[in-house]
């Protein structure tokens, strides 16, 4: 019976003893969560909602001036020779603020709030030959994509229209494969971190990841030459 005592005796000051230790020494504070480096959330959100910005040269949105029929948008050969952007891609240009970028020029700077995407794509040759005069003969305009918007209750006759293909150096290219998303965004120009505003990022073709944002050098090495405060508008 002492004995069962003395065990239990003993038990008790030994928990005591464990409780104080626990006490005076907590367990740390699990370590939270890493936060989203800067501006990955802003690029996200981007190449989430791009494609409602529609193509800055998809006339099918807008009647055009000629009597003629609306031009959709197309691809586009990248004029970068530098293969780790979007150097050797076709690419089609989304644009929030369509009327800013078309009116590019003078010494006006961009509207704080733009967003440009360029979609890229990797090219793949597609047979053309020539017609005997000279011209190439292009696959059928009948050939355009057509996507309707993701609310369709609320604009339902517009869309996206875009006619995939391209020529170089006499030869027709097909944008076979979506690419990554190469970004530019402006900010208020005091914003640390940026191009006097400007944000450049690069993200995966499903938006899920981004591989690049801020000062991108890849980025502003190029644009930094551009005329239009950091842009280059449309070839004519």
């Amino acid at each position: 019976m002492r004995h069962s005592l003395a065990v239990a005796a003993l038990g008790a000051v030994l928990l005591a003893a464990c409780w104080a230790m626990t006490s005076a020494h907590p367990a740390p504070a699990p370590a939270p969560a890493p936060a989203e480096a800067p501006f990955h959330d802003a690029l996200k959100k981007i190449a989430v909602d791009y494609r409602d910005y529609g193509r800055v040269d998809d006339e099918m949105r807008w009647a055009p001036w000629l009597c003629r029929m609306p031009m959709p948008g197309v691809a586009h050969v990248s004029a970068s020779k530098d293969d780790r952007t979007h150097g050797r891609k076709l690419y089609s240009l989304f644009v929030k603020d369509r009327q800013s970028y078309l009116g590019l020029g003078g010494k006006k700077p961009v509207p704080v709030g733009q967003v440009i995407v360029k979609q890229s794509w990797v090219p793949e040759e597609v047979a053309a030959k020539a017609d005997g005069q000279g011209q190439t003969n292009w696959p059928p305009r009948e050939q355009v994509i057509v996507t309707r918007p993701r609310d369709k209750a609320k604009d339902p006759f517009s869309g996206d229209h875009f006619w995939p293909y391209a020529s170089r150096e006499g030869k027709v290219y097909k944008a076979a494969k979506q690419a990554d998303l190469f970004i530019m965004t402006k900010l208020d120009p005091s914003t640390p971190g940026t191009d006097e505003g400007w944000v450049y990022g690069t993200v995966t073709p499903d938006g899920k990841e981004v591989t690049s944002a801020g000062q991108v050098k890849s980025c502003m090495n190029c644009h930094v030459e551009a005329k239009h405060d950091r842009l280059f508008g449309l070839r004519k």
